[in-house]
């Protein structure tokens, strides 16, 4: 019975933190309470969406990468461009992954997350279309938003970078 019962908490405190304001890190007691366990339970269910928004992408997976992305995001490129929906942003993928030999990285810049709501990253990011190509840099700002138990891209905003001022 106790088994249940622990299975069953981590789910109850996320659906109890999803009608919660976000808490401050300042205050230490909200931290101990329930809400306070859920909003810490949310933002380390972010970092996995984080990470496997990146490790998606270094590893070309399509199917993977597909599962991190809400069915309404946009996606909009440094050169303008836009992608709307999740059919033609997996489309643009699916076409991207296939080409062999670029690279890219990402270097987090800054990582917020808002409760069980929203959540941004922000990257320095260095595209290499091929290994004896010039690396193009990018900043790449990805928001996220929980919605049934999950973290999901909504929004993927590239600008010509580098973030830091230096390539």
């Amino acid at each position: 019975m106790k088994i249940r019962a622990r299975a069953a908490l981590p789910a109850v405190a996320v659906l109890a933190a999803a009608a919660l304001p976000a808490v401050s890190h300042a205050d230490t007691s909200a931290e101990a309470s329930p809400a306070g366990l859920a909003h810490r339970m949310c933002a380390k269910a972010f970092d996995r969406a984080v990470d496997a928004y990146v490790q998606t992408t270094h590893d070309r997976d399509v199917d993977g990468f597909a599962a991190v992305l809400h069915e309404d995001v946009t996606a909009v490129f440094a050169d303008g461009g836009v992608l709307y929906g999740k059919d033609q942003t997996m489309g643009f993928i699916e076409r991207f992954f296939a080409v062999p030999g670029w690279t890219q990285t990402f270097a987090e810049l800054t990582r917020e997350v808002r409760g069980c709501g929203t959540g941004f990253v922000l990257f320095d990011s260095v595209y290499t279309p091929a290994a004896d190509a010039p690396g193009e840099p990018l900043v790449i700002g990805v928001t996220f938003v929980f919605e049934r138990g999950r973290w999901l891209a909504l929004h993927n905003q590239d600008s010509t970078g580098p973030a830091g001022g230096t390539p």
